[in-house]
């Protein structure tokens, strides 16, 4: 008797695993049924504000599901150094993997001289630097567009420094003309978080109105909370996009 107790147990421990399996199944079966169908997929290529931007967009989209976000970023990259660090990532991204949006944001480091493809070192807001330079930015573009990617292209805010302040401009100008050339969408950052007259601040009203620093320490990049800004109008702008095109 005893023999049979223990074969009656283990039955009922095999038959009470298997319905747990089962219930474990349906409840996956139907969490699967709640993803979306097609999920727009984001990249983002860049430097060190793109990183933080990138981060931005993480997290503002950490809890929907229609989203994905895949940081492509190189802190350091600079469009006055070498190709492994603003073009190799994208020709990598392009040839192995697949996107719908493409975020880029590049220039933080870009004050320089910098080198040709013959070796000549050009200076820094010539002619020939700028036509280089947005030479560069071109490559980039064209390669995205022949991949199918929507971009995006963010320009650099106004900083702390008025020097800083009209270097980006000038930066800013060449992205805004490459994109057009090439069917980009040029975002102006300018005065993203700016006082009322337009001028750089700290400080500013974050997406739920409440006043805090949205500037990092050293008067160029964003805090979290400043990238997070920026990420949802993006967002906006990808939601509106799609709600066009229905």
């Amino acid at each position: 008797m005893c023999g049979y107790g223990r074969l009656g147990g283990a039955r009922r421990l095999i038959v009470r695993s298997a319905a747990l399996v089962l219930v474990f199944g349906c409840a996956c079966a139907a969490a699967f049924a709640e993803e979306p169908a097609s999920r727009t997929t984001i990249v983002v290529f860049g430097d060190s504000q793109a990183q933080g931007l990138a981060g931005g967009l993480q997290r503002v989209l950490l809890e929907d599901p229609r989203y994905r976000v895949l940081n492509r970023t190189h802190p350091g990259a600079a469009l006055v150094h070498g190709g492994s660090e603003w073009l190799a990532p994208v020709e990598r991204f392009a040839s192995h993997e697949k996107a719908d949006i493409a975020v880029v944001m590049f220039g933080a480091n870009d004050r320089l001289d910098l080198r040709d493809d013959r070796g000549a070192s050009l200076h820094f807001r010539t002619e020939e630097w700028r036509e280089a330079y947005a030479a560069r930015a071109g490559k980039i573009l064209g390669l995205l567009a022949n991949a199918g990617l929507r971009i995006i292209w963010c320009g650099n805010p106004i900083a702390r420094s008025a020097t800083y302040s009209a270097d980006m401009r000038y930066i800013n100008d060449i992205y805004a003309e490459a994109a057009s050339r090439f069917g980009a969408q040029f975002v102006s950052l300018w005065t993203v978080v700016a006082d009322e007259e337009g001028r750089y601040a700290a400080y500013g009203k974050d997406s739920d109105g409440t006043t805090q620093r949205l500037r990092a320490d050293d008067g160029i990049h964003f805090t979290a909370a400043g990238y997070e800004l920026i990420a949802e109008r993006l967002v906006g702008m990808f939601s509106a996009a799609a709600a066009n095109a229905r």
